[in-house]
């Protein structure tokens, strides 16, 4: 199994390389704020805030916002742009944050590489309110584009991925004073796809079946919003 500081490592690396362009850009993420429905004036918090976009994003909507990331790297990164939040290096597994601290708790992409899921669940409902919200994005291993294709998970498999179905992802959450308030899908990926690429007809249907609004049983990815009772 891979170690805390393998992981770490691979993420600094990921984040020196790439900088602010690691992930997803700034205009991937008022779409997770949405779905929310975030109110100014709460308290956030971002699992594995990467390069800081989305707390940028909350910061500038009112929020009070903190995030945690394992690399050091990625904790620059945010530092700069996001400035007004307040960051720190550290596990998901291991939040230092006093129980029932935030009214939002976002982990976008970032659970299922954790070396202890199951703990790291836990630390994530332990700092949120009793009726916070949570955002927690995840992947599918039923993933329509995954099942058609050489690829079987995300570009950080390398390094540490679990990939559950929408019915054990459902089971995950459901023993930890978990109510799912409501599932979505992640769209993002669609929009770098050419439909008409090749003139291949088969590779043609194929990627109209991907940019077409999957099923949520083949969703990509799954986007849990969860309350706390």
């Amino acid at each position: 199994m891979v170690t805390e500081q393998e992981t770490k490592d691979w993420y600094n690396r990921k984040h020196t390389a790439k900088g602010e362009h690691a992930w997803r850009p700034a205009e991937a993420y008022p779409f997770f704020l949405n779905l929310v429905k975030v109110k100014p004036g709460g308290k956030m918090l971002d699992v594995g805030c990467g390069t800081g976009y989305l707390l940028k994003e909350a910061d500038s909507r009112g929020l009070e916002t903190y995030g945690i990331d394992i690399s050091e790297e990625a904790v620059k990164i945010v530092r700069a742009v996001s400035p007004g939040s307040e960051v720190s290096v550290g596990s998901g597994e291991n939040l230092e944050y006093p129980p029932d601290f935030f009214d939002y708790v976002f982990c976008l992409g970032a659970l299922e590489h954790f070396i202890d899921m199951e703990k790291g669940l836990r630390e994530i409902v332990r700092v949120g309110k009793r009726g916070a919200l949570f955002c927690i994005m995840v992947p599918n291993i039923n993933c329509f584009f995954w099942k058609n294709s050489d690829s079987r998970g995300t570009d950080q498999q390398d390094i540490n991925e679990r990939l559950l179905s929408l019915k054990q992802w459902k089971q995950f959450f459901a023993g930890e004073e978990l109510e799912i308030v409501n599932i979505d899908q992640d769209r993002w990926f669609l929009k770098d796809i050419r439909i008409f690429s090749s003139a291949n007809p088969l590779g043609i249907a194929k990627r109209a079946a991907y940019k077409m609004l999957l099923p949520l049983h083949y969703a990509y990815q799954f986007i849990f919003i969860l309350e706390k009772q």
